[in-house]
């Protein structure tokens, strides 16, 4: 968090370390979750009782556990960046399974929650003594309704959402130039990053409401080089003009799509055809491309048989750094990303829905 405002700009950075495999200490992991008032608020944004049922198991059960060891020192090697928007609802941990994946494969994520009231819930400190007390000033989720003006609305969030976005890439100038500030309790030297990151490589991605947050900050901002779009969702950005001559994956579930949604995503593809990509995973739903299944399975399209949470979060993010090995020029190989896919290949399609359902054969 950037500095003592209700307008700062709050994001949790993913990174690759400078531990081997055999240093990684489970002691060190970070909660999924930073306190229980996220998760009494994403309840009450699902609104579906076996679900609320759900959470109070996994609260009884334990915490869990993200498989990433907090604030030690990064990798020496340079990094492009990768900036995450989540979705209505959301939070900034609600994609770590995603993130994580990326930094260990040599990205830095930084991935953002959204003060437009989107989030399930947000925070600031108004000033050095609320945090030293630990007394942050919430901002609340303000849960979707469909007035008349149901697009104004959204478009105002999807703007203030895509200013929010270049100010994480001003941060992230500061912090490679080692000037940046953060004043959320912590003794981590953020200096460390001096010179670390790749400004030049940069990917923007987003889930649902962040999908249209990427697009929309693509189009107004040269300093980001491609963009990877989970599930996006198009109805924020409809009456926007957007032409995008750069490399864009759009990585869509089962279920979520409609017509007009599929239309607005094809005709920023068909403008620029040119390094785009569009894959469909089979037997998946929105939640697929965040840690909730993982978390308390599906509750969406109950009666629709699912893949299993690791096999669509592993098809998702094999798509991903696939792309990103093609258009970021990190110099890693591909070829394990590929292997997977091609195992892998009856459980996804190229292209959009509705995709042809393959008659079994007799």
């Amino acid at each position: 968090m950037n500095d003592f405002t209700s307008s700062s700009t709050f994001f949790r950075i993913y990174y690759p370390s400078s531990f081997n495999k055999t240093e990684n200490d489970p002691s060190k992991w970070i909660k999924w979750s930073p306190n229980e008032k996220y998760i009494e608020s994403l309840a009450g944004v699902v609104t579906n009782w076996t679900t609320a049922v759900k959470w109070v198991i996994w609260l009884l059960g334990g915490e869990p556990m993200v498989p990433a060891m907090w604030e030690v020192p990064p990798s020496s090697k340079k990094m492009p960046v990768i900036l995450f928007s989540h979705g209505f609802g959301a939070t900034r941990f609600i994609s770590s399974t995603v993130a994580v994946e990326l930094a260990s494969h040599g990205y830095f994520v930084a991935s953002i929650e959204h003060k437009d009231t989107s989030a399930n819930m947000t925070y600031y400190y108004e000033d050095e003594a609320a945090r030293d007390n630990d007394t942050p000033t919430y901002i609340e989720h303000i849960k979707m309704t469909f007035p008349p003006n149901h697009y104004e609305i959204r478009n105002e969030q999807l703007h203030k959402r895509v200013d929010e976005m270049k100010k994480i890439l001003d941060i992230l100038e500061d912090l490679n130039r080692g000037e940046v500030t953060n004043v959320l309790p912590s003794t981590f030297d953020l200096q460390l990053f001096k010179g670390l990151l790749d400004l030049n490589s940069v990917c923007i991605s987003g889930h649902s409401f962040g999908g249209a947050t990427s697009l929309l900050t693509m189009q107004t901002d040269d300093r980001i080089s491609c963009g990877v779009i989970l599930d996006g969702w198009m109805f924020p950005l409809k009456d926007e003009c957007i032409e995008i001559d750069k490399p864009l994956l759009f990585i869509n579930t089962r279920t979520f799509h409609t017509e007009p949604n599929l239309k607005v995503m094809q005709n920023i593809i068909n403008l620029f055809p040119k390094d785009k990509e569009l894959y469909t995973i089979k037997n998946t739903t929105h939640e697929t491309q965040t840690d909730m299944p993982h978390i308390i399975g599906y509750w969406q399209n109950l009666t629709m048989p699912k893949l299993k949470p690791e096999v669509g979060t592993k098809i998702n993010n094999n798509l991903i750094l696939k792309f990103l090995s093609q258009h970021l020029k990190l110099p890693l190989s591909d070829e394990e990303c590929r292997a997977y896919l091609e195992q892998e290949k009856d459980k996804y399609v190229e292209g959009g829905l509705p995709y042809p359902e393959q008659k079994p054969k007799l």
